[in-house]
């Protein structure tokens, strides 16, 4: 427990008089260091959180959560599937039999090698992941195909056109082998904001596919929260270990991991910050023993014991730690609530596009706050502080009362 007199003592050396100006600015230095040093951590993690979120939510809003391949009898999956995750308590969101095949588009312009994934529409006729994306046309119409706009745009194709479509397998002529051709409207151009698929995927009911190739059914997987699909994998391959099952992270390990060792790297990175602040109070601290040796010598004198002048100083240095640690939260918070904002006000101010949309395809500057994240650095901060309070607390308590004295 910590005495009235020891709080007095630290309330003092908390605010130095002004003969003190040295010890007085670098205890102010410490504090806006680590102050400074939470609150970019916490910005800058807030937005690779926002970073994170947006990619992918664009990067599901397409791919299917969990895909099952080689499927024999749709129907009973299908039943399977939905009675594993309700035992989990994992929402389905949709579950969809499609069909993915490989074709060659060729338009009056241009041609190109594409996929072409067919749905079920008169089964599942919601399709809420496509709708949202349909940019132009109409989405009902099951005979015509959608195509993206990046493909659209390559091939200088619109809504109502017709296009030529080879398949992958091929028929036999009087004049030999060749591949079947079918002729399809165009009924909706969709953006995903993905180039890959926007540019090479053409989508179609999944009768029409079935003509164009021999490739087996797939079921894909829609989920309320896309984290549980591994939950979701693994009970689905303990029922199924014959077939290929497998997730978005799968599809998409190598970006997956790297914004993950990215997030982790940025972390340990920008946490130096808060250490170099932290060292500062190691630098006043050590100034402010050397300022009071005197007073600690009568301290010593009067009956203050060794524990308790190293508790003094320990918690000097503790409360810069924390005051900065407080302000530094507060600032990151709000910096990070509102930096679509700021954001817009440099840009106006300087005359200069700040995170421009076509190059980082993200109409605004993403943030999203993570309160367990914010935890953790103020948690790693005060804890710092702690440790560096350490040394020159030490040091002060170790002072002979007499040879302080007798310098002085």
């Amino acid at each position: 427990m910590i005495n009235s007199a020891e709080i007095l003592i630290i309330k003092r050396y908390l605010k130095p008089k002004s003969k003190d100006g040295v010890l007085k600015i670098i205890s102010l230095f410490s504090l806006i260091g680590i102050g400074l040093g939470v609150a970019t951590l916490i910005i800058v993690m807030s937005v690779m959180n926002g970073f994170r979120s947006d990619l992918i939510d664009k990067l599901v809003s397409f791919q299917p959560h969990v895909s099952v391949e080689n499927i024999s009898n749709y129907s009973d999956v299908k039943k399977n599937i939905l009675s594993i995750s309700n035992k989990l308590k994992i929402k389905i969101k949709d579950i969809n039999l499609v069909n993915n095949s490989k074709a060659l588009l060729i338009s009056k312009k241009k041609n190109k090698g594409i996929v072409v994934k067919g749905y079920n529409f008169k089964e599942d006729n919601k399709n809420n992941f496509l709708k949202k994306n349909i940019i132009k046309g109409s989405f009902d119409n099951s005979k015509g195909i959608g195509i993206g706009n990046e493909l659209a745009s390559e091939l200088g194709v619109n809504i109502n056109d017709n296009v030529t479509l080879f398949s992958s397998t091929s028929e036999t002529t009087p004049f030999g082998l060749f591949p079947k051709q079918f002729i399809f409207k165009i009924s909706y151009i969709f953006n995903t904001g993905l180039y890959d698929y926007d540019s090479s995927f053409v989508i179609m009911d999944i009768n029409q596919v079935s003509n164009l190739s021999t490739n087996n059914n797939e079921i894909e997987i829609r989920l309320t929260n896309p984290e549980q699909s591994i939950d979701l994998i693994k009970n689905l391959k303990k029922k199924y270990p014959d077939l290929l099952i497998y997730s978005w992270i799968d599809s998409n390990k190598t970006f997956y991991d790297a914004l993950k060792v990215e997030r982790n790297v940025m972390f340990i990175i920008l946490t130096l910050i808060i250490i170099v602040g932290a060292f500062n109070i190691i630098s006043g601290l050590t100034i402010l023993v050397k300022n009071k040796t005197k007073e600690i010598g009568i301290l010593k004198s009067i009956g203050f014991s060794t524990k308790s002048i190293q508790k003094i100083f320990f918690l000097t240095g503790s409360w810069i730690g924390i005051l900065g640690t407080f302000f530094g939260v507060i600032f990151g918070i709000l910096f990070s609530l509102y930096i679509e904002n700021i954001r817009v006000f440099l840009s106006n101010v300087l005359n200069i596009e700040i995170f421009p949309a076509e190059v980082y395809f993200l109409s605004k500057m993403p943030s999203h706050l993570d309160f367990s994240t914010i935890g953790i650095i103020s948690f790693f901060s005060i804890l710092i502080t702690f440790i560096v309070s350490i040394i020159p607390a030490t040091k002060a308590a170790k002072l002979d009362p007499i040879i302080s004295l007798k310098n002085e």
